[in-house]
């Protein structure tokens, strides 16, 4: 095994010792391996943003698996919640806004105070991520917003007028990361570092 791919099996899990605390150098290699998963968002990132046509060809290839297999209920789903006008503000207000810095402060509290589920956590976003990238690359899928004719709103417009394909945020989002969303796969693996790191009922 050479050095580099070594290092790496060391620092993965590394930290799962309990009695393990403080700052060290392997905090240190931690942040610049999230500086790394950045560069690398961007690359793809620049791999894939012009390729619109594929992207949409693919969100549509997965709207006809979904109608054939009978579980295509997202319109459905979308209809009822802009029937809620509150409902809808809240679930965007936490989508744009709340999603990220969560796991940042949550990620912190996890590193300082409960160590062995911080690093689980931390592992498997590392490691989901890395497949999700690949995927973004291999297979972009457009978002809902890009399917107008199939009745979805770009409800972040509509309530905040807010838009991804704003001049000043398109430098820093993909617009084609829809499949896998890791909105939703992170925010289930923090809150499984938060439901086995305490046996507080209320924060479970």
């Amino acid at each position: 095994m050479s050095r580099v791919p070594r290092r790496l099996a060391r620092y993965l899990f590394y930290s799962t010792n309990p009695e393990r605390s403080g700052v060290t150098r392997w905090d240190v290699t931690e942040l610049l391996i999230v500086v790394f998963a950045f560069l690398c968002y961007f690359l793809v990132r620049g791999a894939v943003v012009d390729r619109t046509a594929d992207a949409i060809h693919h969100a549509r290839w997965i709207i006809d698996l979904q109608i054939n297999l009978g579980v295509f209920v997202e319109p459905a789903f979308q209809r009822w919640v802009l029937d809620y006008d509150l409902l809808g503000r809240a679930l965007n207000f936490i989508y744009f806004w709340l999603d990220f810095p969560l796991i940042a402060v949550v990620g912190m509290v996890l590193f300082w105070k409960r160590r062995r589920a911080y690093t689980l956590t931390r592992d498997a976003m590392l490691i989901s991520g890395g497949m999700a990238l690949v995927l973004y690359w291999a297979y972009p899928v457009a978002p809902p917003r890009f399917l107008p004719e199939w009745g979805f709103v770009d409800t972040l417009e509509v309530y905040d007028n807010l838009s991804y394909q704003a001049q000043s945020m398109q430098p820093f989002v993909n617009p084609f990361a829809a499949v896998p969303s890791l909105h939703v796969g992170w925010s289930l693996l923090l809150a499984a570092g938060v439901f086995v790191s305490t046996r507080n009922l209320i924060l479970r």
